[in-house]
Formats: C-alpha cells, structure tokens, sequence
C-alpha cells in the first residue's frame, strides 16, 4: 500500500504542480512569458531525457547479475506493443465510426505509451533498481518506431492529406536514441568486464529515475489543458480497453511464453506486464497538433487513461506476485 501510495502521489502531484505553475503564470501571479515557460518545460525534459534517465540506464545495466541472453528480446516485445495497440485503436476507430482526423487521434493514443515517466517509475518502486535496466532495454526503439513510423501514419490520416500514398522515408535515428543505446552499450560493457559497480549507484540509479520522472511529469503539467472531456468518453473508454487489457494480455503472453517468468524470479515478466499495461504518453499530442487531427480527442483520452491508474496501479499490485 505504502509503495502503491508513494506511486501515485508523485505522478499525480507533478502534474498537478506542474498545471498550477503554469495557471499561476497565466494568471499574473507568477511573471514569466510564455517562451520563458516553454523554454524552462523543454529544459526540464531534455535534463530527464538526455541526462538522467541514460545514466540511471546504464548504472543499472551495469549491476545486472550475468543478464540473460533471451533479454535481448526485449526491445522486440517492445516494437509488438506499439504495433499492437496501433492496430487495436484502427480497429476501434472502424467499430466507432469514427472520421479520418478522430482515427489518427486515435491511433496516437493507442501506439503512444508513456514508458519514460511513469512505466519507468512504477517499475522502480514496485520492483526495485534492476528493473531499470530492463525498461530500457524494453524502449530501446520508442524513437525510432515513432518517429519513423507512427508519425508518417498520424499524418496520413491529417484532413490535410489529399490521397497521398503513405511514406515511410524519414527513418532516422533519433539523437535520444543515441544517448540511450550509449549508455547501454557502456552500462553493459562494465558489466561483461566485470568492473565492481561502487554500492551507492543502485540507490544513485533509482533517485536519478524518480527525479527524472518528477521533472517530465512537471514539464507535462505546464503544458496540460484540460477541455471538452465529456464529449469523448467512448473513444477515451476505448483506448482505456487497448491500454489495460488488450496490449498487456498479448505482450505479457509473449513475454512469458519466452521463458521470462523463469528469469531472475520472474523480473523481466513483471516488467513487461507493467510497461504493456501504461497509459497514453504526452506525445500522442504531438502528431495530431502538427497534421490537424482531432487535438481535443488526443487530449482527452490522455488524461482520462492517466486518471485510469488510480485503478490500474492497484490491479498490478495484485497481479505482479503472481506472475
């Protein structure tokens, strides 16, 4: 209960500190000028991104008793959770009626997964330091997937598109992708070494991960509107029933199917259950703002899935002892 509470607490409090910063601002009490706020909300994220996040990757890595070589499906489990739910939420978006612009929302929301903050944070406090590792073995192609493929798609369905064919020429390698893979590749070299990792970087990798998640979600609530809710509650519903239950029952089957269960007490699986169970990441919002989609649906199935966790966190308190 106490780590089910410290959970929530911080992802719900820093966005909420994060929302009031940015009323305060508009509201006079604070002064600062929106490209202040913009600048201070992208500084925040490129310190957790770049900065924090890798090097709490690579010091966990780096502790790692003898990894597993079938760890190195992970990334695969990751890319078939993506495509998973991007082709749940075109399912739903058919059964919904749902027109082009709604559809490519939808999309986002169901193939976006915010993995970086709060995955990252739920797996550290419900399951300790070395499931560190781990996450970022599981979103080691986020980037590339997304930014290669779910954008050419949300942007396929803008209402802008006059029957272009959909492309996917814009591959490239994400500069977080480099950081990462980086600190990775370092992290476990130190590892196949066996260069002895100091006592401190376990506690100094988990404080890195939580205070990384602490200033994305801050970052997140500066930029959080909240509008017009009400009027998506079956597509907010529908991307709930892909994030919840439709990717976590494949992606998990996968994952144990795999022999993950069997691994350092079934860590890996319980990581892969808590990843594929995440809400809509913040980057949903993205796509549908650059190519005219629906912006208010994006909106409003990101916030109700993130609300979802006050059930959701309590549901993998149940479920991961048993896995």
């Amino acid at each position: 209960m106490d780590r089910l509470l410290l959970t929530l607490g911080i992802i719900f409090v820093s966005l909420a500190a994060g929302y009031a910063f940015r009323h305060a601002v508009t509201t006079g009490r604070v002064r600062l000028s929106e490209g202040t706020l913009i600048l201070a909300r992208q500084r925040l994220q490129t310190a957790a991104v770049f900065v924090l996040i890798p090097i709490s990757a690579m010091l966990s890595l780096w502790g790692l008793p003898s990894p597993d070589t079938r760890l190195l499906a992970l990334p695969l489990l990751g890319l078939a959770a993506w495509i998973w739910g991007g082709a749940l939420s075109l399912l739903f978006a058919r059964w919904l009626r749902l027109d082009r612009a709604q559809t490519g929302s939808l999309y986002c929301c169901g193939t976006f997964t915010n993995i970086g903050a709060v995955g990252s944070l739920v797996c550290v406090l419900f399951l300790g330091e070395s499931a560190i590792a781990l996450v970022a073995l599981y979103r080691l192609c986020e980037e590339l997937f997304y930014f290669s493929v779910s954008f050419p798609i949300a942007r396929w369905y803008s209402r802008e598109n006059d029957n272009q064919r959909l492309s996917f020429r814009n591959l490239r390698f994400d500069p977080i992708l480099k950081v990462v893979l980086s600190a990775l590749l370092l992290g476990i070299t130190l590892n196949l070494l066996h260069v002895p990792r100091p006592e401190f970087c376990g506690r100094l990798a988990s404080g890195f991960m939580i205070l990384a998640t602490v200033l994305f979600l801050f970052a997140i609530g500066l930029s959080l509107r909240l509008s017009r809710l009400a009027r998506y509650a079956r597509q907010s519903l529908a991307v709930c029933a892909i994030k919840f239950i439709g990717v976590p029952l494949l992606i998990t089957g996968i994952a144990k199917a795999v022999g993950y269960g069997a691994i350092d007490n079934g860590l890996p699986l319980k990581v892969v259950a808590v990843l594929s169970s995440m809400p809509v990441a913040m980057t949903a919002l993205v796509p549908p703002s650059l190519f005219s989609l629906d912006l208010d649906l994006a909106n409003a199935c990101w916030i109700f899935s993130t609300l979802a966790l006050v059930a959701v966190l309590p549901a993998l308190l149940l479920v991961l002892p048993r896995l």
